[in-house]
């Protein structure tokens, strides 16, 4: 099983195991229960996570799209679970048919494993056999202490990132910000447009998400812009932070077809080309429209900026 870790193999570490796409306000119970319990035994705490996500290998056809990437993943366990370590498991169609016998028994040849938090119905290995009760019983057997944990529920259910994919997809932001406590979010590279947002009097950062990326349903969005990965925006650091307008869509009004993501930062113009940039989506404006004209498209563009500001304003 191959994998790359933030670890060394002499510190004794809990762990918890998942996919995390999202790291949603479940997901940060389980991580702050973690680090109860590494405080205790003592311990590391670390998060244990696959890459490409299980879904993309056990049902390549499945066509999922994630809300985080990797790098989001990592970034966020650190800036809201408070989780620097970890270890990513290289997922392969090996790694999903090995036992959760065989999946626990590798991790313990290069890990000195010490204690386990997890959701109540979670499960690991193949057939998903590795349930509450084996991992008991495990647990029981190598000395590893086993903390299973009712995860976060809203309106009655459980709050999970399926749930959260279906709103992002829809362009619900606003409930979907609120089930994973902190904003959707999207991490790229700033790449070359055709300059038409400038000729309009909008520049706009166009970004280049990765192919499993899941974005908000097409439509105009307020959002704030902070230069960097996800981590700039953690207090340590003096990065700024811009309100802006994020346009996703294929620009109907242009004739256009390929799906685009571009930035309208306010009251500042900056060359942001080859930079990486992290946006926060905070509310949907709007769904993209096919408009008349060139005037007609920009009286709107004025509109999308001033109640963008309003409520980025009182979003402070």
């Amino acid at each position: 099983m191959d994998y790359t870790t933030t670890l060394t193999k002499e510190d004794p570490i809990v762990i918890t195991i998942g996919n995390f796409d999202g790291i949603h306000k479940g997901h940060l119970r389980l991580m702050q229960e973690l680090r109860t319990m590494a405080q205790t035994l003592p311990a590391k705490p670390v998060v244990v996570t696959g890459d490409p996500h299980k879904l993309l290998v056990v049902r390549p056809d499945s066509n999922l799209q994630c809300l985080t990437t990797l790098e989001e993943k990592l970034a966020l366990t650190v800036l809201y679970g408070h989780i620097p370590d970890n270890i990513v498991i290289n997922f392969t169609s090996q790694v999903a048919k090995m036992s959760a016998d065989d999946f626990l028994e590798s991790l313990r040849e290069h890990f000195v494993l010490r204690g386990m938090v997890v959701g109540v119905d979670f499960s690991l290995g193949h057939n998903r056999l590795g349930n509450i009760t084996f991992l008991r019983e495990y647990g029981q057997k190598h000395a590893i202490e086993v903390l299973p944990m009712q995860l976060e529920a809203a309106e009655q259910a459980r709050i999970s990132s399926t749930r959260i994919r279906t709103l992002v997809s829809e362009g619900q932001i606003e409930e979907a910000n609120a089930l994973l406590g902190h904003p959707v979010i999207a991490s790229s590279i700033v790449g070359k447009g055709d300059l038409r947002g400038r000729q309009l009097g909008f520049p706009t950062a166009n970004l280049l998400p990765e192919s499993h990326k899941l974005l908000p349903a097409d439509g105009v969005y307020a959002a704030r812009v902070h230069l960097g990965n996800v981590l700039a925006r953690d207090e340590r650091y003096e990065n700024p932070v811009y309100n802006s307008v994020v346009n996703i869509g294929v620009r109907p009004t242009f004739g256009g077809h390929k799906r685009i993501v571009e930035a309208h930062l306010l009251d500042v113009d900056l060359d942001l080309y080859d930079q990486r940039i992290t946006l926060d989506f905070i509310t949907r404006l709007r769904d993209e429209q096919r408009f008349a004209g060139i005037d007609a498209l920009k009286a709107q563009i004025a509109s999308d900026v001033l109640t963008a500001r309003q409520i980025l304003q009182k979003e402070a």
